[in-house]
């Protein structure tokens, strides 16, 4: 789910719009493979939120470099190991939830 969010952060980058449209999927495939919602809900927000920092289209990135007069690729090759960490992390912070059946009680 984290991974599937992230790949669809790439074409709908609007946090609202990318909710509306993969949580009615996302939700019974969670209900599907016994995983809580809120588990669900967990992997959408490290998802967004991971990939509004790494993709290069995004608005705020690019702003951000352009004022600061750092090319698109002096930035990648420093921010690579970065977002390679963060996706671990992301994925660490996904198993305890998921094992544990986080949810209601």
């Amino acid at each position: 789910m984290f991974f599937a969010q992230c790949f669809m952060n790439l074409f709908i980058q609007s946090g609202s719009a990318q909710a509306a449209v993969s949580m009615p999927i996302m939700a019974p495939l969670a209900d599907l493979l016994g995983i809580s919602r809120q588990t669900a809900v967990l992997a959408f927000q490290l998802g967004d939120g991971f990939t509004n920092f790494a993709i290069p289209w995004n608005g705020i990135t690019l702003a951000v470099l352009n004022i600061a007069a750092v090319p698109i690729w002096a930035w990648f090759r420093w921010a690579w190991r970065l977002q390679a960490w963060l996706i671990l992390v992301c994925m660490a912070l996904l198993i305890w939830p998921t094992l544990a059946h986080w949810g209601p009680f």
